[in-house]
């Protein structure tokens, strides 16, 4: 389903002076096909110089860091190549995708967004990013990749199961996704044997038993980090998947495999989406149950900081290995950091407790392994559009998906893949080198059939402003600042408030998917 284009107001903080911006039909935007019998990109590309900019990976630092050198010298590759094409390098430095959002939502109202934007699945498929802002890829996807001998179309080089995850929907594709990563908790072995904690719990319940038995051996059992929106999202992810699984045909009106913003919108006109449906509401009354065992300061502390950040927010692994606390919930590729760190076999991994009876009524049972993570390793780009990229013109859109066919062919892939995830991602391209850290292939989802993820709010599912409020709420809760009805209240009003700005934002009128 395609979403008419509209003014999109940005957040506050991106626009202070409440401007509007307007995409108007980017000739590679919703809606186009690019032609009908569009030409391999590599030959018909244009033979003018292009300077193709490039945005990096976040916290990789510059172009030729230890993480991005391999990724630099393929760009090289590709300039000897194509002699008429140059690449600069943008470094991010942002840890949280609300905040990268909200400026590149600000530079695509200046037209001067990066060609090629570090992304997330969810929000680039939610809707939260405006319409027009990046490209359609779906028509380069169903051409060859010169680069790959005997390729008919680029698409056939992902692994089946993971192209849901970059699908909006039919016949829409706006981010490339290069490799998996996986969600894990992670506990110090040690304090685990302390407590004759001997195996690791499978299910929510077996995990807070655990955890009573770490108090009572005097160890802090779990920090659940919530200065910014790793924790948060996952946790929502989690639960709202988990518990509203049967639920989803409800409100899944674009059918992907991570709903969209439009299907959270109608989900929350429903009112399944709602603190009021004891369905939703039973996932957030699990924190009630770990509250006891959470270590203290956890608005301090953000999973996906830097390392050697001084100041909040701070990264907990620090304090894990100085056995401040015996759990915490990471993403794999931090696990090389914590080996940097003297931790290496002290500590083992496992995946979220499936949520069953034994901890709520309203548990469905399901198993949400793939729900959080997933394709979302390093290579996720999305490629900018001439709306919100005045330089990208038709033809520099053919190099800059030219030079994309290069990067992700297999004999290239793996190798700037795993050195911008430290060694801990796995390729998700057909054929690519690489496997990431022992253990962690089985954090992923399991067989054909993935369970479908209820993207979280907190994940920019709706929109930025909705985000922070979403990550104020919770942080507030967690603190205990807030009663878990107060906590309710605020959840619904926000939930409210940013299906109404989405709609507003989209062009969208709820009333028709409403029967």
């Amino acid at each position: 389903m395609c979403m008419p284009k509209k003014y999109v107001n940005a957040r506050k903080a991106a626009f202070a002076a409440g401007a509007s911006i307007v995409f108007l039909g980017a000739a590679t935007g919703c809606g186009s096909t690019a032609g009908s019998k569009t030409q391999a990109a590599s030959t018909a590309a244009s033979k003018k110089n292009y300077v193709i900019t490039i945005q990096l990976q976040p916290n990789t630092g510059t172009a030729t860091s230890s993480q991005n050198k391999p990724f630099y010298e393929l760009t090289q590759r590709y300039h000897k190549l194509h002699p008429n094409v140059t690449f600069k390098f943008i470094p991010d430095n942002y840890t949280d995708i609300g905040q990268a959002n909200a400026a590149l939502i600000t530079e695509a109202a200046a037209h001067s967004a990066p060609d090629i934007v570090w992304e997330q699945y969810g929000p680039v498929n939610s809707g939260s990013i405006p319409n027009g802002v990046l490209t359609n890829l779906y028509p380069y996807l169903n051409e060859p990749d010169p680069y790959v001998k005997g390729n008919k179309r680029w698409i056939d080089l992902w692994k089946p199961q993971y192209i849901p995850y970059m699908t909006k929907a039919p016949g829409q594709i706006y981010i490339l996704l290069g490799s998996a990563i996986a969600t894990a908790i992670v506990y110090n072995k040690q304090d685990f044997q302390k407590a004759h904690i001997t195996t690791v719990p499978t299910t929510f319940a077996q995990w807070v038993d655990d955890m009573k038995k770490l108090k009572a051996a005097g160890i802090t059992p779990f920090m659940f980090a919530t200065a910014g929106q790793c924790n948060p999202s996952w946790f929502e992810r989690k639960i709202a998947s988990s518990f509203l699984a049967y639920e989803i045909p409800k409100f899944d009106v674009n059918n992907s495999q991570v709903v969209t913003g439009l299907d959270i919108a109608v989900g929350v006109k429903k009112g399944i989406i709602s603190m009021k449906n004891p369905q939703y509401a039973a996932g957030w009354k699990l924190l009630e149950q770990l509250k006891p065992y959470l270590a203290p300061g956890s608005s301090q502390y953000d999973v996906c900081a830097q390392l050697n950040s001084v100041s909040p927010p701070l990264s907990p692994l620090p304090a894990f290995v100085q056995n401040k606390f015996a759990m915490m919930w990471v993403h794999t590729g931090l696990l090389p950091q914590l080996n940097s760190l003297g931790f290496a076999g002290k500590y083992g991994f496992f995946s979220f407790p499936t949520i069953t009876k034994a901890s709520s009524p309203y548990a469905t049972g399901v198993n949400v392994r793939g729900v959080v993570g997933g394709p979302n390793g390093s290579g996720e780009w999305s490629v900018t559009s001439q709306a919100a990229d005045s330089s990208m013109t038709p033809d520099k859109v053919k190099q800059v998906v030219d030079f994309l066919m290069y990067a992700y062919a297999p004999q290239n892939e793996g190798a700037w893949v795993a050195s911008m995830g430290n060694d801990a991602y796995i390729p998700i391209i057909e054929g690519a080198s690489g496997g990431g850290i022992p253990g962690t292939q089985a954090l992923l989802p399991q067989g054909k059939t993935i369970p479908k993820t209820v993207d979280s709010i907190i994940n920019d599912a709706l929109t930025v402003q909705a985000h922070d409020q979403a990550e104020r709420i919770l942080q507030d809760y967690v603190s205990g600042g807030i009663s878990f009805n107060q906590f309710a209240n605020e959840w619904d009003s926000m939930l409210q408030q940013a299906t109404v700005q989405w709609a507003q934002q989209n062009g969208v009128n709820l009333n028709k998917y409403v029967k």
